[in-house]
């Protein structure tokens, strides 16, 4: 395996750095390394945030409580947390703009691009709650 040319980016992210156009993995990756130099051990810079975050926060900003399971457990709880709190977000969204387009003004309507956006991203986020429980 080859190191990758974006480490602060591939350390946040992980595989999902990969996927990433290069243009925009240069410029994050360079915003990385901008905000992390000067910084001081336990400062709060973008970065420690988003590997914070990535290491196990639940919805609520805090590791998943407990010591009564594994680590790997923890995080995945942590992360079907999250998952849930986006979906139930998408939802309210998606009923919102439901309610809008029965009975709201054309003006404030969404169009059915968006709509469908909505449905697939509550699906993915359904999909990797799954996966997630699956882990835990």
């Amino acid at each position: 395996m080859t190191a990758s040319p974006y480490p602060h980016l591939f350390a946040t992210l992980g595989d999902a750095a990969t996927r990433l156009p290069d243009d925009l993995a240069r410029t994050l990756e360079d915003t990385f390394v901008a905000l992390q130099s000067g910084n001081s051990a336990g400062a709060i810079t973008l970065q420690a945030c988003l590997q914070y975050i990535r290491q196990g926060d639940a919805a609520d900003g805090q590791p998943w409580p407990g010591n009564n399971r594994t680590p790997g457990q923890r995080l995945a709880l942590a992360r079907i947390d999250r998952a849930n709190a986006g979906l139930s977000f998408l939802l309210e969204l998606l009923h919102a703009t439901e309610r809008v387009r029965v009975d709201g003004d054309i003006d404030q309507q969404m169009g059915d691009g968006a709509r469908e956006g909505l449905l697939l991203a509550c699906r993915g986020l359904a999909e990797y709650v799954d996966v997630q429980l699956r882990a835990a």
